[in-house]
């Protein structure tokens, strides 16, 4: 068990009912005002894509984004009560 997982998270960003370049620019200004506080935990919401018709655009462009930005290190998906797997937290790198 990670160490982060049972840390609350700083700020949270919820992009349900957003595009996906919608929520890719909100995601980014995002996390740069994170930066700038010096955030060490963020909770993005994207939902579990059951409105969505094929796949879940959110989940899947949500983990692009942390995958290619190099200020984001570990993540995963918080407890059920939290969002499960409908919500995903990363930590900040310092």
């Amino acid at each position: 068990e990670l160490p982060y997982a049972k840390k609350a998270s700083d700020a949270t960003i919820d992009l349900h009912g957003l595009t996906r370049d919608e929520a890719w620019s909100r995601l980014d200004n995002f996390v740069t005002e994170c930066v700038r506080r010096k955030l060490q935990k963020i909770l993005i919401i994207h939902g579990k894509g059951n409105h969505s018709n094929d796949n879940p655009v959110l989940t899947n462009m949500v983990r692009t984004f942390i995958e290619k930005d190099y200020r984001l290190g570990e993540s995963g998906h918080p407890e059920k009560k939290d969002g499960g797997k409908g919500a995903t937290w990363v930590i900040i790198r310092q």
